[in-house]
């Protein structure tokens, strides 16, 4: 199989998730070299049997997971993640206070995107929910790209079932900018299980059309987030580096 070789039409499920499977199963065995230009997104939305609109989510999940770079103007590239080393992630977060500006947005507003979804979401929104929490649980360690993708899945959705425009495109800005820190973390022992329950509670309340449960969660879920963040630095980088 080749980079030219037909991608597999997608059978019923999240498409997002099956074409961003496919297009990172490729890249890892190589068919798709890296630094390969993908096809353009008319010729992967003929083969996949998509819209352009499921091909973007996948793009954009495949990138912030560290699959794919898009060039403006050239188009979009295979790459690989850099692997996780110990202690790299506690040495990126020293070196980078960005991670600690972006929680900063995230606790200033998603805890009223959750408290405004519990109000406004349908019960056609439950169900996409749900599966981001079921299939986080369920991956294996080999299977961290997915868990890393659910991750990010499940706060686009709960912007997403508002129905603002505009608070649809912040949400997925604020995931985007937060794929590396996700994909960093996720990795750790013990924190994959952490978002799963973090999780679960904000799909309660959510489910429950509890506003000020849903915020409430979605608030320690974040506080909990920088917590660990500060507590893993301090215990994983030598103190001449903290």
């Amino acid at each position: 199989m080749s980079n030219d070789t037909p991608y597999e039409r997608l059978t019923p499920k999240p498409l997002w998730t099956a074409a961003a499977d496919q297009i990172r199963e490729r890249i890892e065995s190589g068919d798709i070299p890296v630094g390969a230009r993908l096809p353009s997104e008319r010729d992967l939305c003929a083969q996949f049997g998509i819209s352009r609109i499921s091909l973007r989510e996948s793009l954009r999940v495949l990138q912030s997971t560290g699959y794919v770079e898009t060039r403006p103007g050239s188009g979009t590239y295979a790459r690989l993640p850099e692997p996780i080393a110990d202690g790299s992630l506690a040495a990126w977060i020293a070196k980078d206070i960005h991670i600690l500006e972006l929680f900063e947005l995230r606790r200033a507003v998603e805890p009223g995107i959750a408290g405004l979804a519990a109000l406004q979401r349908k019960e056609a929104h439950l169900g996409p929910l749900e599966a981001t929490i079921t299939q986080m649980a369920g991956d294996s360690p080999r299977d961290h790209p997915r868990v890393v993708a659910a991750d990010a899945e499940f706060h686009r959705l709960i912007g997403h079932s508002i129905g603002n425009p505009a608070i649809s495109r912040l949400i997925d800005q604020i995931q985007d900018e937060g794929g590396a820190e996700r994909r960093l973390s996720l990795g750790v022992p013990g924190q994959t299980q952490r978002a799963v329950d973090d999780h679960s509670e904000i799909f309660d309340a959510i489910r429950r059309q509890d506003e000020v449960g849903a915020r409430d969660a979605m608030r320690a879920h974040l506080d909990d987030a920088v917590d660990w963040i500060v507590t893993y630095t301090k215990e994983h980088l030598p103190k001449e580096e903290q």
